[in-house]
């Protein structure tokens, strides 16, 4: 398995399935209002630039429990309860949207169905981890759907412009990201997508060198949730802008700027913060397709 093109294709797939979630928001808010209760703004005011500070506050809060209890919790279990948590909320967004555009039922039975689903699906990850990409996918969709639908383009681009500047120093100055990503990844938990290339056994070879070799030539790459979610969130803001060329043109752009990163980080083996790239060819794809009028 190609580990490049397939973490790509994760991505692309999130990508997708969460314009189409966050688009749908959009749209549905207009012609049923009850729908804008789904926000998740602080302020309730989409434009608002409180709810990036707001925003970013839950980030740095969020990450220094996270670190701390990895620090003194050795466990597994009150992680797994955590990504239950994520999974139920996050995955209850994506089928909600897909029952409500499908069924055409009323708002409360939309809601209950896409709950139940979302508990479902929790559960599942919870007692087969090996659905971690899957649960990713769909979880991150949510969140950056709903993230997008929630906050204008102004608000989310101050948001990802400080989640990049965030990564910077988590990477290459504290390191403590490097350590988070580590320990949640050990955990098999749904904070990230995984592809993994296993070398293939040779004609004649013995097992024993066989299972050497596999420890020292296989690949694995990993790319965070907030890398898939974080750009969904900056294309859906976008939406309202211009519609869907300016965000399938930002999709793009994200899309270029992580082959570039996950290339260098397959050949010099090193840890890079993909928030960066990511959201500068993002910015830069929609302002290029502004210039020319689309």
């Amino acid at each position: 398995m190609k580990v490049i093109p397939t973490i790509l294709a994760f991505f692309l797939i999130t990508q997708l399935v969460g314009l189409y979630v966050g688009i749908s928001l959009i749209q549905n808010a207009q012609a049923v209002p009850e729908l804008k209760e789904l926000t998740v703004a602080p302020t309730k005011e989409p434009g608002n630039i409180l709810n990036a500070v707001c925003f970013m506050g839950y980030v740095l809060a969020g990450a220094a429990s996270i670190f701390l209890v990895l620090k003194y919790y050795k466990g597994f279990l009150l992680f797994r309860l955590l990504e239950f948590f994520i999974i139920f909320v996050a995955s209850s967004v994506v089928f909600f949207v897909i029952l409500f555009n499908l069924m055409m039922l009323d708002l409360t039975t939309t809601l209950f169905a896409s709950a139940l689903l979302a508990f479902c699906f929790a559960s599942v990850k919870f007692f087969y981890p090996a659905i971690k990409n899957i649960s990713a996918i769909v979880s991150s969709a949510g969140v950056g759907a709903i993230f997008g639908f929630s906050v204008g383009f102004i608000p989310a681009l101050l948001f990802a412009l400080f989640l990049s500047v965030y990564d910077y120093i988590a990477v290459f100055k504290t390191r403590h990201m490097i350590v988070l990503a580590r320990e949640l990844t050990s955990r098999k938990l749904s904070f990230s997508v995984s592809a993994k290339a296993v070398p293939k056994m040779r004609e004649g070879e013995p097992k024993k060198e066989y299972a050497e070799r596999v420890k020292e030539e296989t690949r694995t790459l990993d790319l965070g949730t907030g890398d898939l979610a974080i750009p969904l969130m900056l294309a859906v803001s976008a939406y309202p802008l211009g519609g869907i060329i300016p965000a399938l043109a930002m999709v793009a752009g994200s899309s270029v700027a992580l082959f570039v990163t996950l290339y260098l980080v397959s050949k010099h083996r090193v840890f890079i913060p993909a928030l960066p790239p990511l959201c500068f060819g993002e910015v830069l794809a929609f302002f290029l397709i502004r210039l020319v009028g689309l």
